[in-house]
């Protein structure tokens, strides 16, 4: 009799970029400590057991462009292993990144950590986006004391029509 199947599976990875290296994260549920990675100038490689339920989780990555394979840094937890990856060319961003267009379906972009290629690394432009908002003065009012807030709905309308002009037509 044989025991149960094991299920090979590629793990659900994440990834971002900036000009000068690659975020990937590879989302293992309780892989224990006894995986394999290995990264190269222009692939990734994984594998690693899932025992609870029985799950293989392999992984094989050729990358778009090329990294410095000395430079890479790795957090590994029972939840996930995240590599930060610095590129060889520093520069414009990689339209993918996998060398082939393919779509792959455990493949998603990390936009936690996404920025675009225009953005700066200034915190200070888009830390404060409500007073940027303010600034613009988005609602047509000036914001200021409580009063001046205060609903114009509160106002009394004035009367339509004069009710002399209301006499004539009849």
């Amino acid at each position: 009799m044989t025991g149960p199947k094991t299920a090979r599976i590629a793990p659900d990875v994440l990834w971002a970029q900036r000009k000068d290296r690659i975020f990937v994260n590879i989302n293992v549920m309780k892989c224990p400590k006894d995986y394999k990675i290995n990264v190269d100038s222009k692939k990734i490689t994984f594998s690693g057991k899932n025992a609870q339920n029985n799950t293989e989780y392999v992984l094989d990555l050729d990358l778009f462009g090329e990294i410095v394979k000395e430079k890479y840094k790795m957090l590994a937890t029972d939840r996930s292993i995240q590599l930060c990856l610095t590129r060889v060319e520093e520069g414009e961003y990689w339209p993918r990144l996998l060398e082939t267009k393919t779509k792959c379906h455990f493949l998603k972009t990390d936009f936690d950590k996404w920025k675009d290629e225009d953005e700066t690394d200034d915190e200070d432009e888009s830390a404060n986006w409500e007073s940027m908002m303010n600034n613009m003065n988005i609602g047509g009012t000036e914001l200021g004391s409580e009063d001046e807030l205060a609903d114009s709905d509160d106002d009394d309308l004035p009367d339509l029509e004069d009710d002399k002009d209301m006499e004539k037509l009849e």
